[in-house]
C-alpha cells in the first residue's frame, strides 16, 4: 500500500474512536445527573437502602425528613438540610430509584381517626395513603394531594401575606400562574414587585396555592390530572401521567418555560428556582455528627 493511502487510511480509523471519546467526554458527572437522561417509572418498590442526596450506603437511621406522613432517611445532617429544602424532589428521586418511601402515618387524614388497620390505602407514585375504610379511600383517590395537604400540615390560603388580612376573593388574582388571595385590592402591587418573597412566605406558613390551570407543564397542550399532583414548596402543579409527574419533579426548570408561555405569562426563572441547593460543593463524609 502506498504511504499516502496508509496515511488517510489511519485518518479514518481514528475519526469515530475520537468520536466516541467526545461522546462520552459528559458522561463524568454524578449518578443523578445521568439518571435525569434515564427516567423510567418503577414497577416494583422495596426498602431504601441508600442517602438520596450523596448517593452513599445508609450505614443507620439517626437522619431523616418527615414529610406527607412519609419517612425518607440520608446519611448526614448536611444531607439531611439539602433533603428538607426540597422533600418533593427528593422523593421522586427514591421513587425514580425504585424506592417505596417508609409511612409513619397513625391517623386517617380524610376522617381524623386512629387507624385500626392497613387494610384500606391509596398508593401514589412511592407513597401510601392509609385510610380508616372504603369510603375514605374513595375521597382520597379523587384528591390524593388534598388529603397528603393534610399530613404535612398544609392548608390552602387564609390570610394575605402583605398586611395578613382576611382574603377577599373578589380581589384574587394569578401570578406566575397561580391563583393568590388578598385582603385588597392595593396588596396586589405589593405582590407583583417582589412574588419570590411571598412564594416563601407561603411555603414557611405551610400554605399551598392551586394554580390557575390544569395544563400539564410537562405536556402544556395536555391537562394536567388530580391524580397526579406535584407540589414544590408553596406551588401545587397537576400532571398528565406517573412518568410527567416524575420527570416535572426531578428538573422543573426545564418544563416551567413552557408552561408560563402556555398561558402567554412571561416569569424571569431563577437557576435554583426548584429548591434545590447546589450539590457541586461535595459532600460531608463525616457521620459523627448525627440528629438524635
Amino acid at each position: 500500500m502506498k504511504p499516502f493511502s496508509i496515511l488517510i487510511t489511519a485518518i479514518l480509523l481514528a475519526v469515530p474512536a475520537a468520536a466516541q471519546h467526545d461522546d462520552h467526554g459528559d458522561d463524568h458527572g454524578s449518578k443523578a445527573g445521568e439518571a435525569k437522561h434515564k427516567i423510567t417509572v418503577p414497577t416494583s418498590l422495596g426498602a431504601q437502602t441508600t442517602c438520596p442526596v450523596s448517593g452513599e450506603e445508609l450505614e443507620d437511621k439517626d437522619n431523616f425528613v418527615d414529610y406527607e406522613g412519609h419517612r425518607m432517611y440520608v446519611c448526614c445532617k448536611k444531607c439531611k438540610k439539602k433533603a428538607t429544602a426540597n422533600p418533593e424532589k427528593v422523593a421522586f428521586e427514591l421513587y425514580s430509584q425504585g424506592v417505596a418511601l417508609e409511612n409513619i402515618q397513625t391517623t386517617c387524614p380524610v376522617s381524623g381517626e386512629e387507624l385500626e388497620d392497613k387494610d384500606n390505602f391509596v398508593k401514589l407514585y412511592n407513597k401510601t395513603i392509609y385510610v380508616c375504610c372504603k369510603k375514605c379511600k374513595k375521597k382520597a383517590t379523587a384528591d390524593p394531594a388534598k388529603y397528603l395537604d393534610i399530613m404535612e400540615g398544609r392548608t390552602a390560603q387564609e390570610k394575605c401575606t402583605v398586611k395578613g388580612g382576611d382574603i377577599d376573593p373578589s380581589a384574587n388574582f394569578v401570578v406566575e400562574g397561580f391563583t393568590v388571595g388578598q385582603c385588597c385590592a392595593g396588596c396586589e402591587k405589593k405582590w407583583r414587585a417582589n412574588p419570590a418573597a411571598h412564594f416563601a412566605k407561603l411555603e414557611m406558613d405551610k400554605v399551598v396555592l392551586e394554580p390557575a390551570t390544569m395544563k400539564c407543564p410537562v405536556m402544556p397542550g395536555m391537562n394536567g390530572s388530580k391524580e397526579f399532583p406535584v407540589t414544590l414548596g408553596a406551588k401545587r402543579y397537576y400532571l398528565c401521567s406517573n412518568k410527567a409527574a416524575m420527570m416535572f419533579a426531578l428538573d422543573p426548570n426545564k418544563y416551567l418555560p413552557n408552561w408560563y408561555k402556555a398561558q402567554g405569562i412571561e416569569v424571569k426563572m431563577d437557576a435554583h428556582d426548584d429548591g434545590e441547593e447546589d450539590h457541586d460543593g461535595g459532600h460531608d463524609d463525616g457521620h459523627g455528627d448525627h440528629d438524635h
